[in-house]
């Protein structure tokens, strides 16, 4: 199973970061990658959602059950997709200015040979997410 970690800093709330990551429908606008996003269901406590992915070869889409604790941590969960595997967490922690993004996001192809050609793909677009969101924060104000 590859695991991906990113983390950063930035001038913004926890809770600002946390609105923006369950903002699943605003993806296709800052995410270049993403082709499509859909809620199933959104509640207080989770969130269902299906993201269409493109990037180069990679092409297809993922739904994922997200286990919210608010303006803290997001725990996403694979529904269904071309995974094996499919897990992450958003980790957002107070600090002096702002906040600390961390996310950590583990995944397997279902398939060795599909898993042999996209998992570098997929870790890269993995690897761009905090980049985008930290982007999008800032940009927000």
């Amino acid at each position: 199973m590859r695991e991906v970690k990113r983390s950063a800093l930035v001038n913004q709330s926890p809770a600002r970061l946390y609105e923006l990551i369950n903002d699943v429908e605003s993806y296709p606008r800052f995410l270049p990658w993403c082709t499509h996003a859909r809620v199933e269901l959104r509640t207080a406590q989770e969130i269902v959602a299906t993201i269409g992915v493109r990037q180069g070869a990679l092409q297809g889409e993922f739904t994922t059950r997200n286990i919210l604790e608010a303006d803290r941590s997001v725990h996403m969960q694979l529904v269904s997709g071309p995974f094996r595997a499919l897990e992450g967490r958003w980790l957002l922690t107070p600090v002096a200015g702002g906040c600390r993004v961390d996310l950590t996001m583990r995944f397997a192809f279902r398939s060795a040979l599909t898993g042999l050609i996209f998992e570098p793909k997929f870790a890269e677009t993995v690897g761009s997410l905090v980049d985008a969101f930290v982007a999008r924060a800032r940009g927000s104000g």
